[in-house]
């Protein structure tokens, strides 16, 4: 599920319920986010919450122990970012730079 940070407080009736900051998850647009809160149970829909929420983004890095250190041959290194796809670009770049001097 994708997981969305809070930019701005959200308020019922001059109460902070989500302050700025904290993380929630909605499956989807569609998905509504139910609470309890000191008024009761409310359902908030993502329509409701989406000017004070951003997507959070994630990666995900998987190391692999290898039998011999010194062994050379082919490896295939993975990363999978959840990022806009400017931001990957940059990524990108700055990896094919730093993997050059690397190698």
């Amino acid at each position: 599920m994708p997981k969305y940070q809070i930019i701005k407080d959200i308020k019922v009736i001059d109460t902070v319920i989500l302050k700025e900051g904290e993380e929630i998850e909605l499956s989807n647009e569609n998905d509504a986010l139910i609470m309890n809160t000191p008024f009761g149970q409310l359902e908030l829909s993502f329509n409701q919450i989406k000017d004070s929420i951003k997507l959070k983004e994630t990666i995900e890095v998987t190391i692999t122990e290898l039998e011999d250190e010194d062994l050379i041959k082919e490896y295939r290194l993975q990363l999978d970012v959840k990022t806009t796809r400017r931001k990957a670009r940059d990524i990108e770049k700055y990896l094919r730079e730093t993997l050059e001097r690397m190698i």
